[in-house]
């Protein structure tokens, strides 16, 4: 009994040295990760790569060939590498496979085998591992049910016109039908509704709207009925590519249409085509948007083309950083000029104080810079935008037209102080081109005892800004006449300097 459970105990070790064996030799095979998808999607001649990772695994050294069966075979454009060796120096192997979908495939899914031999390097028996790869192809239109009409009802003419023929003529006819029912129809329903709103953009949208939406519906059942006659999968992408492009170029129309509708409507409500918006921001915006427009358009086309564009997206990208790096001061005074125009602190031709203390008037206000006119001293200037816009800036014409002045005088001490100001408030009421009412009175103040002089303030209301100085001048004039007559003097600085002389010893 003994000796037996001996044998037993030694035929377990024996069974699990075996098998402890025959895993080690498992785990010496070379090793194929996959860290890929093996399903993938391709348009009309483009490309889709396999990737598969190539292990080593052991100690020995192993040469490889890698090729490609079943269908997929007539696509495969590349493999790289397909001979390669794998031994200490190089442990491991990165594989691809570059698939080419043609322009007529013949099938919507594709599918077949990337097969990897191998053996030692000193070695003549071959081992080989399969992957399995499909593609896919989309961008087309869907495969339509044959010999059917509109809705996937059955072709209902009789012979011989039941058959796919048959088919796209009355396809074609109810799709002709259905797009001349919106037009006289349906749009003029929408249109009636529209007309009941408060605003008009709807109204100006809709009308917008209705040819290039029979159009689209025209080319929509034109593409359905040439589906109906069961096409290549080659003849129904192309098909398809260009009914995608049409929908594309008719959408941007559409798109400039309503934006030009929306300016309309705004350079209506701000008051007409003479206003600065119409006159210039307008425009401006009409370019922009229409650059922005045909810009997406065209990469709407690309990607239906099957051209991918994150990589041209990404170079305009690093193109736009760099031309606006370089251009920044044109940028900065072109969107002052935009705020300018949305924010409207000044109109053209009101009169504005600068910084510098000169007046001008507002004669026109441009995407790069505003031109001024100094109304003193007969100057033309031009600031750019981003200088005007970062400044104070007093609109002199807000609210309205009229300004209020300030005269200082100053009398010698021991002068009436009531006569002094008497005689301020009769010379600003005497001339004509004050104004002097309820609103606009005419205040003088006895502001401070000056150095010198009992200093007093005449404030008087003006009717137009540029008149000022002139008004002023006269008011000045008259008050001096005045004081003369009154025996009122205007006193000026004095000093009085005393010399030492010094005494010698």
């Amino acid at each position: 009994m003994k000796n037996k459970k001996i044998l037993a105990l030694a035929l377990t070790m024996l069974f699990l040295l075996s098998l402890t064996s025959l895993s080690t030799v498992e785990a010496e095979e070379p090793l194929i990760g996959e860290d890929d998808n093996y399903s993938k999607e391709s348009r009309i001649e483009t490309e889709v790569t396999f990737r598969w990772t190539v292990y080593r695994n052991s100690t020995r050294d192993y040469v490889f060939t890698v090729e490609v069966e079943g269908d997929i075979q007539g696509w495969v454009k590349e493999v790289s590498p397909d001979y390669f060796v794998l031994d200490e120096n190089k442990p491991y192997e990165i594989v691809t496979v570059t698939i080419e979908v043609p322009k007529h495939p013949g099938l919507d899914v594709t599918s077949g085998s990337v097969v990897f031999t191998y053996r030692e390097i000193d070695g003549t028996v071959r081992e080989s591992i399969s992957k399995d790869i499909s593609v896919k192809v989309v961008g087309m239109a869907p495969v339509p049910e044959s010999n059917t009409i509109v809705g996937g009802f059955p072709n209902p003419l009789p012979p011989p016109l039941d058959n796919p023929y048959g088919a796209f003529g009355l396809n074609l006819l109810i799709w002709f039908a259905i797009s001349w029912v919106f037009y006289f129809m349906i749009s003029p329903i929408i249109h009636g509704f529209t007309k009941k709103t408060k605003t008009d953009v709807d109204e100006m949208i809709i009308l917008l709207l209705r040819r290039p939406v029979l159009l689209l519906i025209l080319i929509y059942g034109f593409i359905d009925s040439i589906m109906k006659l069961n096409l290549g999968l080659g003849i129904r992408a192309t098909v398809y590519q260009i009914y995608m492009i049409l929908v594309v170029i008719i959408g941007i129309v559409i798109t400039y249409r309503i934006i030009i509708a929306i300016l309309n409507q705004i350079a209506k409500e701000r008051g007409g085509p003479e206003t600065p918006f119409n006159q210039v921001l307008r425009p401006v915006l009409e370019k922009v948007f229409a650059i922005i427009i045909l810009i997406g358009g065209l990469i709407m086309v690309l990607r239906v083309i099957g051209i991918e564009v994150t990589a041209l997206l990404a170079g305009a990208g690093v193109i736009g950083l760099v031309i606006a790096f370089a251009a920044q001061d044109t940028l900065g005074n072109f969107f002052s000029g935009m705020h300018l125009l949305v924010d409207r602190p000044f109109s053209i031709g009101d009169i504005i104080l600068l910084e510098s203390g000169e007046y001008c008037r507002v004669e026109e206000i441009g995407m790069r810079s505003t031109k001024l006119y100094n109304i003193r001293e007969h100057e033309g200037i031009i600031l750019p935008n981003n200088s005007l816009a970062n400044q104070k800036i007093v609109n002199i014409a807000k609210p309205d037209t009229t300004i209020r002045v300030r005269i200082e005088v100053g009398v010698a001490y021991g002068s009436d102080v009531q006569m002094v100001k008497q005689i301020l408030k009769e010379v600003a009421e005497e001339h004509p081109g004050v104004i002097n009412d309820e609103k606009h009175e005419i205040v003088v103040t006895f502001r401070e005892f000056a150095d010198s002089s009992l200093d007093f303030s005449l404030r008087v209301w003006i009717d137009k800004i540029p008149r000022q100085w002139r008004i002023m001048g006269d008011i000045r004039e008259r008050i001096d006449q005045r004081f003369r007559e009154e025996n009122i003097e205007i006193p000026f600085p004095q000093r009085t300097v005393w010399f030492h002389e010094m005494k010698k010893n």
